[in-house]
């Protein structure tokens, strides 16, 4: 029986990238090295539909790591691979065209403009994908396809140096298990380049929006930053605080002119990623700030050693 609140992408299994794309080199847990993400994000209201694709590129190991979650009609199919190659070339901010893409796999996502004045990213993803609990890393039996564009809102305030972080209009098609969704609203885009280790500090990171309102929130052991619209006023935070996970959580942000911001979110659907032989925590939720409806996802990185609490 499919459990709908509990998708885990987990373990990595006998399924391993084919020759054409299996990657040489190896992104070593705490060791620096130069990378780029881009994400993409969309759910609509029932929470019924959506999808989540990420790509990150790690050009000096020659590793590319994709991430594929597609929703349709309550059902959730994923796809993780972490062993493509990856070319020489980077995808850098002031590129007037950024193109994301894993050699061997249809995927792809291609930025018009540089992070800072982006004007438009389509995305396709033609995967097979593993449905319900069963996932593991490699393709599963079910083929997914998701091809949109997204048309961006300002660039958000609150992110750290290299993180662009937007909301703005989604128009997407979706296909898997047979049936065929075609969705559009607003949704979440973000891009991020550094040279620290990634998946090393723990974190906790809540993206959510809504027809009134959004948030970005993030909470480490060194502290929480974010930012929150609210009626088009785009405020960043102070601090950022939540509640060690449960199916229904709440959160807490001091903003930067003082104002406190209370809201909870509801775990809908969950899924798990692995990453250095522990699982990234996947949830997608539905959520409220000062009664403000929204969805989106909170998800959680090492959580045994996060400062939770309100």
């Amino acid at each position: 029986m499919f459990d709908r609140r509990t998708v885990s992408t987990g373990l990595i299994g006998a399924a391993v990238a084919s020759p054409g794309h299996a990657a040489t080199g190896r992104v070593i847990s705490g060791q620096p090295t130069w990378s780029e993400s881009a994400m993409v994000l969309y759910f609509d209201e029932p929470l019924r539909n959506g999808f989540s694709l990420r790509l990150s590129r790690y050009p000096e190991r020659n590793e590319t790591w994709v991430w594929v979650h597609v929703l349709v009609d309550g059902e959730l199919y994923a796809f993780t691979e972490r062993r493509i190659r990856c070319g020489p070339e980077r995808v850098t901010p002031d590129l007037a065209i950024g193109i994301y893409s894993a050699p061997g796999l249809d995927v792809r996502m291609t930025r018009a403009g540089p992070s800072k004045a982006m004007t438009a990213l389509s995305f396709t993803a033609r995967v097979n994908a593993h449905r319900g609990t069963s996932g593991v890393d490699g393709p599963g039996q079910t083929p997914v396809v998701l091809e949109g564009v997204f048309l961006p809102g300002p660039l958000r305030d609150g992110s750290p140096e290299g993180r662009f972080e937007r909301t703005g209009k989604f128009q997407a098609t979706l296909q898997a298990g047979g049936k065929r969704a075609f969705v559009r609203g607003l949704g979440k885009v973000h891009e991020q380049t550094q040279t620290a280790p990634r998946f090393d500090p723990p974190f906790t990171y809540a993206m959510c929006w809504g027809p009134d309102a959004s948030m970005v929130g993030l909470l480490s052991p060194k502290g929480g930053y974010g930012d929150v619209e609210i009626a088009g006023r785009d405020r960043p935070m102070a601090s950022f605080r939540i509640e060690p996970w449960a199916p229904t959580r709440r959160f807490v942000a001091t903003l930067k002119d003082g104002d406190r911001i209370e809201g909870e979110a509801e775990t809908i659907y969950r899924y798990q990623v692995p990453i250095f032989g522990k699982a990234w925590q996947g949830r997608i939720v539905r959520a409220k700030i000062e009664g403000h409806p929204m969805v989106g996802m909170i998800n959680d990185w090492r959580p045994e050693a996060q400062p939770y609490g309100l």
